[in-house]
Order: structure tokens, then C-alpha cells, then sequence
């Protein structure tokens, strides 16, 4: 009898388990009056419940955000700002168990068919790629984030993604310093590409707070650290890149090789084609103060720009308006890549040492994060997530029944079995384009753990010395692992 009460305890505890792994937290916003195209941040409340865990309800601040988001208002996308009662100042909270933040993004992801590309394309590079120095975030380069089901004022809106933003505490960027006079030294600075904070983009300029730069034709910034004190002092570094760097030895000095050869893996291997030129990517300067010639390489390193990618919806053969789904997908080939490719990436084309960190960083990622069974996985795991918590039919439900629509498709299973399906041909295509032949490297690494597992085995001695590759038969005393074992006959 106790065996069976223990057994169904078990069987309780796993049930339990599963149905709460199968749920979408829910998270409401209130705010007054309704959700526009133009809205700047309005007071309001947050409210977001999930399973047993304590409903966490704050003050907090809305608007709407995105420039391509802004023409799907029946999914909108917000940007949300948690504030203390009054909304003076920001108010830190680890929502979900992410690190704790004031400011977040709900991610309508209201292009993207399947609701996951961004998701599953940061998961990925937050696997594969680090930030080249330490961190309190164990050096990630990139966004969390968990879906959520979003009410607004109380009306159903779908499956959003809840996820951070790219910041300062993130990449650890140096905080800037006030003066008793009023002055400000500036330290870390961090830019994101692309931008509609400023109209005229076809010549260099600043619009009215300079918290946004043309810094050449068509190559329009915003500065996201510190957004309070645009100016020269915080973007010349940025319009010194692109007005003097534009050479190899520039990027070889200023770039973290790696760093910039795994944002160019990132955007081959999943065609994020939206990400390949002047927007959708940060830049960031850990102290624009210190000295690229420092003798202390930390201290150089320190000056050094890192890129960071950021609204990665067109992931994985998507298109910036969901035109491409149902077994059809954007096929922008991997070779053409390197013939449209970005600063400061075009400046390594030809380098021999950047080449080799690519194909090698090819090779590493080919085996672990961006290897097909590693990304088949994360696609299916949100898919049974999004299916067997009953959201994606009530979310599919609530919008077949609207007569403006967002983009989606109603057989999620199907759609995320084409999408792998593409994705072992670009996988293949990946190979292809660095020469690599798979049988070969399947034979190395299992050479490779062949001698591990030999080296990690003890070797077998009898007492007088004598050596075994195996475990010995006949029964006696022997020495395996600098210990005497007893070996019986069975």
C-alpha cells in the first residue's frame, strides 16, 4: 500500500510538472483610454499571474513601439516601464525569472507566422556567442524572454514574447560621471541601427536633442546609452568609425574578431536577411575613454566596439512582412552574403585571419548550437508549448474571427515542419560554402572522443605489473584506477 501511495504521489508531482510546463503565464495591462499608433507612455498598471507563483502587480508605463510593428495595431507592439507608485522613478523586478529590469518589451512578433523566430534565433545566439570580457550575466550578448498571453484593458490580444532590452547593466557598459559643476563625462556609450527619430537620412546630421545621427548616407543611429546627453562627446566615436575607420587594420583594432565573426555565422545561417546592413544591431564601447594602444591588453580592450543583434523576426527564411511561409521561404544564399555585407564586415573580406576564425567558428557552432538537432529542438519545444497550453488555438481563434489580422498560420505543427525542413538545407548550405565535408568531421570528433574516453578509462594492472586494455576474467586482485579491486568469477 505504501508503494502504491508513493507511486501516485509521483505520479501527481510529474502530472503537476507537465501541466504547469504547458501553461502561458497571463499577463494584463490596464491603461486609460485605448491603444494607438502614436501613443506615448501613459500611466497604468501591470498585472502578470502564472500557475501558483505570487501574481506580481506594479505600477508601470506604456507606448506603443516599431516602426514596422506600427502598421499591425490590431497586435501592437509596447514598449513597458515599471515605476514606483507615484511613477517618479523606475522600479527594478525580475519578471519570470529574468534578471531584474524597469524596462521591458511586449513583443507582438506580429509579422513572424509562428510567433517564435526572435525568440528562438536569440536562444540560439545566446548559446553560441559571448561577450568578449566577464559580465554579472555570465557574458551574454543577448536579449531573454518569455511568451505570455496579453490582455490589454481587458481584451484578448495573443501570444506575446515578455523579454528584456539590450542595456548598459547588460554588456556592462561604464556609467557616466556628473560633476558638481553640472558637467557630464561620458563613458560607455551604446548605439542601435536604425532609427525614425530623424527625418532627412540621405546627409550626415543630428535631429533636435541629437539623440539620434546620420552618420553617412542612409546609416541612421540612435543613441540608446546614455539617451539623456546626446551630443559630440557620446557619438564620436561611432562617426569616427564610419568616417575614418573604414579601413582593415581600423576594424582589425577597434573589433573583437569573434565577436564580429559570430554575428556573420548568426545572420548566414539562419538568412536573417533584415539584419544584414544599416539597422536591426547594436554597437557598444565599454569606456569611450580609454586607449586603444593601452600595453595593458584589458585595458585596450576596453575601448574596443561590440555588436549585438537585436529584432531577429526574420529568422530562419522569414520575411519582414510574412510573406514567406508554407513550405515557402526567403533562400537569400549563403555565398551572396559576403557580397552585400555591412561594416564593418566588409573590411574582413579578404583577410586571412578573419576567414579562419569564420570557418572555425562554422565548424564549433555546426556541432552545438546551430546544429539541426539543437534548433529542431527549440522550435519544438515553443511549438508544443504554444499548442498543448491551448494558446495558440485560442489566439488563432480570436483572430479568424477579426477582420483585421496579424500574421499567422493556423497549423502550427505544419508550418514548424517545413521550417526545419529548410533549415537542414541551409545547414547543408553552410557546409558547403566553408568546404566542409560531414563525413569528415564526424570521423574526427568520434576520433576525438575515441582517445577521451580511452584516456579517461583506467587501464587494468595485476600485482606484478602487468597491463590490461580491459577488465580482467579470472578471478584475483588487481589495481584499476591507483586502487586494488577484487575481481570475482561470476
Amino acid at each position: 500500500m505504501r508503494r502504491l501511495i508513493l507511486f501516485l504521489f509521483y505520479v501527481f508531482v510529474c502530472s503537476s510538472a507537465l501541466l504547469r510546463a504547458a501553461e502561458l503565464p497571463v499577463l494584463r495591462i490596464y491603461f486609460e483610454g485605448a491603444v494607438s499608433k502614436n501613443m506615448d507612455y501613459v500611466d497604468g498598471t501591470m498585472r502578470l499571474s502564472f500557475a501558483d507563483d505570487p501574481v506580481v502587480e506594479l505600477p508601470a508605463k506604456f507606448r506603443t513601439r516599431g516602426a514596422t510593428a506600427k502598421n499591425y495595431m490590431m497586435k501592437p507592439s509596447l514598449n513597458m516601464k515599471l515605476r514606483t507608485d507615484d511613477y517618479s522613478e523606475e522600479l527594478d523586478s525580475a519578471l519570470l525569472g529574468m534578471r531584474s529590469c524597469s524596462s521591458w518589451i511586449l513583443n507582438a512578433m506580429a509579422i513572424d507566422r509562428i510567433c517564435m523566430r526572435d525568440r528562438v534565433a536569440f536562444d540560439i545566439w545566446n548559446d553560441f556567442s559571448r561577450l568578449p570580457y566577464e559580465t554579472d550575466f555570465e557574458g551574454r550578448n543577448g536579449t531573454d524572454g518569455r511568451f505570455v498571453e496579453l490582455y490589454i484593458n481587458d481584451s484578448y490580444y495573443g501570444i506575446y514574447c515578455l523579454s528584456e532590452r539590450i542595456n548598459r547593466k547588460l554588456l556592462n557598459l561604464k556609467k557616466y560621471q556628473e560633476g558638481l559643476d553640472g558637467s557630464v563625462k561620458i563613458r560607455g556609450v551604446l548605439y542601435k541601427s536604425g532609427t525614425q527619430e530623424i527625418g532627412n537620412q540621405n546627409e550626415p546630421g543630428f535631429n533636435d536633442d541629437s539623440t539620434a545621427c546620420v552618420v553617412e548616407w542612409h546609416n541612421a543611429w540612435e543613441l540608446t546609452y546614455p539617451e539623456d546627453y546626446g551630443g559630440l562627446q557620446a557619438w564620436n566615436p561611432l562617426i569616427e568609425a564610419f568616417g575614418d575607420g573604414k579601413s582593415r587594420d581600423y576594424v582589425k583594432r577597434y573589433f573583437f574578431l569573434q565577436n564580429v565573426a559570430d554575428y556573420q555565422i548568426h545572420v548566414m545561417a539562419l538568412c536573417i536577411a533584415d539584419n544584414w546592413g544599416n539597422k536591426n544591431h547594436y554597437f557598444s564601447v565599454r569606456n569611450i575613454r580609454k586607449d586603444i594602444d593601452d600595453p595593458d591588453p584589458t585595458e585596450a580592450d576596453r575601448r574596443r566596439f561590440v555588436l549585438t543583434p537585436w529584432d531577429l523576426d526574420t529568422s530562419f527564411g522569414g520575411g519582414f512582412d510574412g510573406r514567406y511561409y508554407d513550405g515557402t521561404y526567403n533562400e537569400w544564399p549563403v555565398s551572396g552574403i559576403m557580397n552585400n555585407a555591412p561594416y564593418p564586415v566588409s573590411y574582413l573580406a579578404g583577410d586571412s585571419e578573419y576567414k579562419a576564425i569564420l570557418k572555425q567558428r562554422w565548424i564549433e557552432g555546426r556541432g552545438g548550437a546551430f546544429s539541426v538537432d539543437s534548433i529542431c529542438k527549440k522550435l519544438e519545444r515553443y511549438r508544443d508549448l504554444f499548442i498543448e497550453s491551448g494558446a495558440w488555438q485560442r489566439m488563432t481563434d480570436h483572430y479568424d474571427a477579426q477582420k483585421d489580422r496579424p500574421k499567422y498560420v493556423n497549423d502550427l505543427a505544419r508550418e514548424i515542419a517545413f521550417i526545419e525542413e529548410w533549415y537542414r538545407g541551409r545547414f547543408s548550405e553552410m557546409d558547403a560554402y566553408f568546404g566542409i565535408d560531414p563525413l569528415g568531421v564526424e570521423e574526427m570528433k568520434n576520433e576525438k572522443l575515441k582517445i577521451k574516453s580511452e584516456e579517461s578509462t583506467p587501464n587494468w594492472y595485476d600485482l606484478t605489473g602487468r597491463r590490461y586494455n580491459s577488465k580482467p576474467t579470472k578471478p584475483g586482485l588487481y589495481i584499476n584506477g591507483g586502487k586494488k579491486v577484487v575481481v570475482i568469477e561470476h
